[in-house]
């Protein structure tokens, strides 16, 4: 249930269902990088479609995790939510981590119920509405964040979702920005020192952030090699430094030495910031010279010969040039709190039965 995390994110956020599909096919990786790029997050749920307005959710065989105001949701609708998404992460996630994912999905589906339905009752009690044209302008936003030749059918298609039930996701998303703009009013703009403080705190959103374009060669290893094994494989690793030091072709090497995908392009791994990839693979790539062969870079994928193509420093922007961008950000600031706020309120006014929290009680 991703929309209205992104309405408590981003009060103004047009198509909030956009999130819905950036999370699930738009979270930025390097398909070359042979696994070392820094680990990612607990996936988010993907979106209910359905708006809670029901008072009998409850079935005999599932009994009822959650109600809220007389809306139930029950075990088999989190066990629902729960399976699509750890379908749609598979293989993405560490075994000796799942179980931990699972209970941090179904806390994670238990509290957008509750906001979505209390979100919900208001929007029908005030009878807010979207029209039409609102909905088709959302989907056509939808279809442009998508990846070029990636089209929606496809996308709906691989998160395991359809059209309709994206229209449902953008209506109630459209209907709940206008909730929040009846209810929540910011009463001043911000100040300049709050401007300025924000901008000097914020530097690194305000420009082009530190980059590196390198290639790399992986002789890999695994956690069942023995000394003997790890020894071997150092030692082919650097034969194959002392190659490329003596002037070989290092795309060449790549593509017959590298046990990374990447090797195929040479071991090119594109251009990437700091943070993206593990530490001493990231510590190696930013210190080194331009062109030069690095000493061996040892990670827990294994040894890796790092040439480093373009090296671009962090570029900020004047003051003046991001004012205006850095007043909206502090009104969302401010229209996000009051947000939280108003839904600490809903939170409060409603009957919720918490039945996982009744039961740990006893």
């Amino acid at each position: 249930m991703l929309m209205q995390l992104s309405i408590m994110t981003r009060i103004r956020f047009q198509s909030a269902a956009l999130l819905f599909l950036v999370t699930l096919f738009l979270n930025p990786a390097y398909e070359n990088n042979c696994t070392i790029a820094a680990e990612s997050t607990t996936p988010s749920p993907p979106g209910n479609s359905t708006v809670p307005t029901k008072k009998d959710g409850a079935t005999k065989s599932s009994p009822v995790v959650v109600e809220v105001n007389g809306v139930k949701l029950t075990q088999n609708e989190v066990d629902t939510q729960i399976n699509k998404t750890m379908e749609l992460a598979k293989g993405k996630i560490p075994q000796d981590r799942v179980e931990g994912v699972k209970l941090d999905l179904r806390k994670k589906i238990i509290e957008d119920f509750i906001t979505r339905t209390l979100l919900s009752q208001e929007i029908e009690r005030l009878k807010i509405a979207v029209n039409e044209s609102e909905i088709a302008q959302a989907v056509k936003e939808v279809e442009k964040e998508l990846p070029q030749g990636m089209t929606l059918e496809t996308a709906l298609q691989q998160s395991g979702t359809n059209l309709g039930q994206l229209r449902e996701e953008i209506t109630f998303s459209l209907r709940a920005n206008k909730l929040f703009d009846s209810q929540i009013k910011t009463d001043s703009p911000p100040t300049d020192e709050e401007v300025k403080n924000y901008y000097t705190t914020n530097q690194e959103q305000f420009g082009n952030p530190e980059t590196v374009h390198a290639r790399h060669i992986l002789i890999k290893t695994n956690e069942q090699d023995d000394e003997k094994t790890k020894g071997e494989k150092k030692a082919k690793a650097e034969t194959v430094r002392k190659q490329l030091v003596e002037g070989a072709d290092f795309a060449k090497l790549a593509q017959e030495k590298s046990d990374c995908p990447s090797g195929k392009k040479g071991g090119d791994l594109g251009t990437f910031k700091r943070g993206m990839m593990v530490k001493p693979f990231e510590d190696a790539a930013f210190s080194q010279k331009v062109n030069e062969i690095g000493p061996l870079v040892t990670t827990p994928f294994g040894y890796h010969l790092i040439q480093v193509l373009e090296h671009t420093q962090a570029t900020n922007k004047p003051l003046e040039e991001v004012k205006t961008e850095i007043q909206e950000a502090l009104t969302n600031q401010k229209k996000q709190q009051m947000a939280t706020n108003y839904l600490a309120e809903l939170r409060k006014k409603a009957k919720i039965i918490d039945v996982t929290d009744e039961v740990s009680k006893k």
